[in-house]
């Protein structure tokens, strides 16, 4: 996520293009942050958090017994998870650079695989 690759950007500028958002999960958001150690990309972190077309997904007291259901199925990592049940949640597309971590309950389909290397 704070790689600054350009792929990030591009899916950005479509999705606010076709009038929809992205939903960024507050535990993977957090989880990025506790990664990064470069100053830049945390700042980058935080441009990406405020960005139109970009809503931080909260985590409340429901939501979290939700996201709970999903932890078994990634293995414990709760970034993933939190993302993941999002993903169900509110019917979207599951953005991801690590396709192969992806839980078969989210549909192929729904899987949009984001390369780390630019093109």
């Amino acid at each position: 996520m704070a790689r600054h690759h350009v792929h990030v950007g591009e899916l950005l500028v479509d999705i606010a293009d076709e009038g929809a958002y992205v939903g960024l999960p507050t535990v993977a958001l957090l989880d990025a942050y506790a990664q990064t150690t470069d100053r830049p990309a945390r700042g980058r972190l935080g441009v990406l958090a405020t960005l139109p077309g970009v809503e931080v997904l909260p985590l409340d007291a429901a939501g979290a017994a939700g996201a709970a259901t999903t932890v078994r199925l990634v293995k414990g990592d709760l970034a993933r998870a939190h993302a993941v049940w999002a993903a169900l949640t509110h019917d979207a597309y599951y953005l991801t650079s690590e396709p192969h971590l992806t839980p078969a309950i989210i549909a192929p389909d729904l899987v949009h695989y984001i390369p780390v290397d630019d093109a």
